[in-house]
């Protein structure tokens, strides 16, 4: 089934065209499907090795309290001004984000997109540039939604009728004035934010399944085949291209990449559970763990993690049944707990804070693993019926200091980062929430699920 896929998907893909009421893009069937040779390093044992990450350990499940002697160190709050990616930063991880805190609603625009939310996209990704929001809908209209002017100033779809059907989920990220797309269909393209006009578009004929990073003019992705891009920002075309081990159980997870800006590496996790380091410069692989569990054969069982994340030399990554902390640059492990966190963490210089499946909110000391507090998080919450929602949570974050766990029913539960205390809850938004929450220049923006953009001080 998979190789007649293969073999008709190009097909299809060549038929694709941008709109021609946009008048940006005449015939997009004019493109031709990048050639897919390419080398594997699955092979080579000198820098590849098996990680044991199953411990045996029980999982961790209990509360506990801080020491008296315990103090939070938690950096300060950052204040954004651009939302260029997914995560917002090269390292998929801000430690804390400055915000007005007076959560009330400044401004809440028309619908943005008549396509209703569907379970297939859910979570939309947003970013946001000189005030502008830009994002898109299941069709693959993207559109930018000026906040100043509070109306839409531009949109397009480069999709024939016939794929109108065909639900799209596209990623973005800016560098500078340019928006570069790759969606599930194989198309990578660059729209130029301040002329409103295709710069380049290329075919890859494998739907694209990551979040994208950009550095020196080059953009970094990979298919759902777990094949990694680089690609030239300026024209679109491969610089090199590397096969890492394929999956063909597809789970929510996504293959994630993160950037250490410092020693010029790329980190890579596929949904097949291998984790790369590459030096983007001189393309050589510095190392490669696996973490598959080597008891099962190929392909048994779904992977499941959440995204990497960076902060210093600590690489924080986890699996369905443990969170492990590394060191970035051996590859040495530094600490693991057996738990089952269901949200990308949060990583402060200190600690890292992140959710469990058994409703735990926990506080982990980075030098050890050691466990500082746990409380669940429900534990002071009036409003009973919330926990319902636990499955539904759409966004951790620590904002002004404080650990916020935000539901998609439109919830935000807010707690103390030094005890895991319930300092507040309210409901943000009747509408629910249906994307990141981003917040900008000390306000806080997501799109509801009337697809609306919501803009709280």
């Amino acid at each position: 089934m998979k190789r007649l896929l293969l073999v008709f998907l190009p097909i299809v893909l060549i038929s694709c065209s941008f709109d021609n009421k946009t008048g940006i893009w005449k015939d997009s069937s004019d493109i031709p499907v990048d050639n897919q040779y390419t080398k594997s390093i699955r092979d080579d044992e000198t820098i590849s090795r098996y990680v044991d990450i199953y411990t045996k350990n029980k999982t961790y499940n209990e509360e506990k309290k801080p020491p008296n002697t315990f103090r939070t160190e938690i950096e300060n709050p950052v204040k954004v001004e651009n939302w260029l990616e997914k995560f917002g930063t090269a390292t998929n991880n801000i430690s804390n984000f400055s915000y007005s805190g007076n959560k009330k609603l400044l401004s809440k625009s028309s619908r943005l997109t008549k396509t209703k939310s569907s379970g297939y996209y859910t979570n939309k990704q947003i970013v946001f540039y000189k005030n502008n929001l830009i994002s898109h809908d299941n069709k693959g209209t993207i559109f930018i939604y000026s906040l100043t002017l509070k109306k839409k100033i531009f949109k397009y779809n480069f999709y024939k009728k016939n794929f109108k059907k065909v639900n799209k989920k596209i990623y973005f990220i800016i560098n500078e004035n340019i928006l570069y797309a790759a969606d599930n269909l194989g198309y990578l393209y660059a729209l130029n934010l301040d002329e409103n006009s295709i710069i380049w578009a290329k075919n890859y004929g494998i739907p694209f399944r990551s979040n994208l990073k950009f550095i020196n003019n080059q953009i970094f992705l990979s298919n759902q085949d777990n094949l990694i891009y680089s690609i030239n920002a300026s024209t679109g075309n491969k610089n090199w291209q590397f096969a890492t081990r394929p999956t063909y159980l597809k789970s929510d997870f996504e293959n994630n990449f993160a950037l250490d800006l410092i020693n010029n590496n790329l980190f890579f996790f596929n949904t097949s559970g291998e984790l790369y380091s590459i030096n983007y410069t001189t393309q050589k692989f510095n190392w490669v763990l696996n973490f598959k569990n080597i008891a099962l054969s190929e392909d048994t069982e779904l992977f499941i993690s959440q995204p990497i994340i960076l902060k210093k030399n600590n690489l924080i990554l986890t699996t369905e049944e443990a969170l492990a902390s590394y060191d970035h640059t051996t590859a040495s492990r530094n600490w693991i707990l057996s738990a089952e966190p269901i949200f990308k963490p949060i990583l402060t210089l200190n600690y890292t804070y992140a959710i469990l499946k058994n409703e735990l909110l926990i506080c982990i000391d980075n030098t050890n693993g050691s466990v500082i507090w746990s409380k669940n998080i429900f534990a002071n919450v009036k409003k009973k019926k919330l926990k319902n929602f636990f499955k539904s949570i759409i966004d951790f974050k620590i904002v002004n200091s404080e650990v916020n766990i935000y539901f998609n029913n439109g919830y935000l539960l807010s707690f103390n980062p030094a005890n895991g205390n319930l300092n507040h809850s309210s409901r943000i938004s009747k509408s629910g929430i249906k994307s990141e929450i981003v917040f900008l220049n000390d306000n806080m923006l997501f799109i509801d699920s009337k697809n609306k953009l919501l803009k709280f001080n």
